[in-house]
């Protein structure tokens, strides 16, 4: 993460001099640093065939269950879900007491498999008594389930099962009842994400986010089709809650450490992906009087002080600051200013998003951040073609307008990428004389 490449840089350098002063064995130096960097362990090819295998055999139990549903008794269908289920826990239980590390892969792959076949068993019990209730109501109770065993035992697979089963009982429970707002994803979601804390489990953290931005999706469409907002308001709002993931990553609290990595880059990513179509979708229309402002000026403060509170940190820069701002105060009034100026507001807003494209690559230069970096200079090539479409591409014939483009793309891709790798190696640099 940014934070965290900063950390290792700093590490490495004071456990330089405390090797020179004698205060730490220079032979354990590396072994230090390599489980700072959490090097130790990785995701190996055993690992992947485990899971890959237990996947397949639960499409295998689903399979040969339907395939012969019809042809068995009520018994033999309880005793074939009962055997395959507590069969697998039964083998999780053992390897648990036989494993030398604690949790190894086949106890996950176990796991995993007694998860997947308890979902199986729900559905399939449902439909064999013919057990009324919606099909969110299986999904809820195997997500519960899945985020149960996680904890209990607990266990990494079934708590990524758990959180990928979490945006699906969300979905599914609006295309049952589209006319209500799905804010109990929430619970779930959040008592994952302190599970996943309290694991110390980065990669979870990438799994979560994806779902908070499956859920904000939804929730949009909510809003564009049952309250009847426009387009801009919701891109808006949408862009605060990113810089409020942005920001939050950035807080030095021990519950957020495994996350900053994933919040920072993926709240960043969606801002300035957010942004960039803020203009392309505006209507024109006047925003909800009701409720418009009043949400937009609440996530406003949000993203200011959760800002104020990494500023207070010294994890933010007055510039960082000044940015934060700026972007906060043209989300909140962008509608208004697209419905008086009208094209005006456009190209304001564009001459910002340039502005923005350039902080980003210098926010990611100062941090030692190649993602922001590599953000930045994207998003400034991708706005430079939004202006050329909008303004030179509509004054030319259609030859020319390729010509023209084609020359545009080539020489964006080599400039920019020209600057981009001086960055690189001054950064590169740096971080070798220090």
């Amino acid at each position: 993460m940014i934070l965290r490449q900063q950390y290792l840089k700093r590490l490495k350098s004071d456990l330089d001099r405390w090797s020179q002063q004698g205060l730490v064995d220079p032979a354990k130096v590396p072994s230090i640093i390599k489980d700072a960097q959490g090097t130790g362990g990785g995701t190996s090819l055993a690992t992947v065939l485990a899971v890959l295998g237990v996947v397949l055999l639960g499409f295998a139990a689903m399979s040969f269950v339907a395939a012969n549903w019809t042809e068995m008794s009520k018994l033999t269908k309880l005793l074939v879900l009962a055997f395959g289920m507590w069969g697998s826990v039964g083998i999780a239980a053992w390897r648990i007491r036989t494993d030398d590390k604690e949790h190894g892969l086949y106890t996950e792959a176990a796991i995993l498999l007694a998860v997947i076949l308890f979902g199986v068993s729900i559905m399939l019990i449902g439909q064999m008594y013919h057990i009324g209730g919606e099909y969110s109501d299986g999904l809820m109770l195997w997500m519960t389930g899945a985020l149960v065993t996680a904890w209990l035992v607990p266990s990494r697979a079934a708590l990524v099962l758990a959180i990928i089963l979490t945006p699906m009982w969300s979905i599914a429970v609006i295309m049952e009842d589209p006319a209500l707002l799905h804010w109990q994803f929430i619970i779930p979601i959040s008592l994952a994400g302190l599970l996943a804390a309290a694991m110390g489990w980065r990669p979870a953290a990438h799994l979560i986010i994806i779902a908070w931005g499956v859920w904000f999706s939804t929730t949009a469409l909510w809003l564009l089709e049952y309250l009847d907002w426009s387009a801009d308001t919701v891109f808006a709002l949408a862009a605060m809650v990113a810089l409020i993931i942005f920001a939050k990553g950035h807080i030095a609290m021990r519950l957020i450490a495994p996350f900053e990595d994933a919040m920072i880059h993926w709240g960043l990513l969606a801002a300035m992906g957010t942004a960039f179509w803020l203009p392309l979708v505006a209507e024109g229309q006047l925003p909800d009087e009701t409720y418009y402002i009043w949400v937009a000026i609440i996530l406003g403060a949000m993203v200011l002080a959760t800002g104020g509170m990494a500023y207070m940190q010294s994890r933010f820069a007055i510039p960082d600051m000044a940015v934060l701002t700026a972007a906060t105060v043209t989300f909140v009034l962008f509608p208004y200013a697209s419905l008086a100026l009208g094209d005006l507001a456009d190209w304001l807003f564009v001459i910002a998003y340039f502005g923005a494209s350039v902080w980003c690559v210098s926010y990611g230069t100062r941090t030692h951040d190649r993602f922001s970096i590599n953000l930045g200079f994207a998003a400034f090539g991708l706005m430079a073609l939004y202006v050329y479409f909008e303004t030179v591409g509509t004054l030319l014939d259609t030859a020319a307008f390729f010509a023209v483009g084609g020359v545009l793309l080539i020489g964006l891709s080599v400039g920019l990428g020209r600057i981009r790798q001086r960055l690189l190696a001054r950064q590169a640099k740096a971080e070798k004389v220090a």
